[in-house]
């Protein structure tokens, strides 16, 4: 194993209206699927997410903000819903409960 990464987000603290925030964390690909998402909880849940699993990759890999910029993490999900990372050396879980959502990542050798 070449590192584990975990974070958590209060998703009461994420601003699901300021477009320049959300365009910041997701990729073009996720953003797509962000703006089908039509309830407010389920959205926040959704960038939640993905926020805690970059941030949770970040760590993985030791680097802190800055060494890898969101862009170029993206997280989306496979015909029966799980999560996958574009690094095929990567593995992800996300779970969401209430105002939280929790990411925690493992990358292999």
């Amino acid at each position: 194993m070449k590192g584990i990464g975990v974070d958590i987000v209060d998703l009461d603290r994420l601003d699901i209206d300021n477009l320049h925030f959300v365009e910041r964390i997701l990729t073009v690909e996720e953003y797509q699927i962000f703006r089908m998402i039509h309830t407010q909880q389920r959205k926040l849940e959704f960038l939640g997410g993905r926020f805690a699993g970059k941030e949770a990759y970040l760590k993985a890999h030791h680097t802190g903000l800055g060494g890898i910029d969101f862009h170029d993490i993206q997280i989306l999900n496979d015909e029966t819903g799980c999560p996958y990372l574009n690094d095929k050396k990567a593995h992800i879980s996300i779970s969401h409960e209430k105002k939280y959502a929790i990411a925690f990542v493992v990358l292999e050798e």
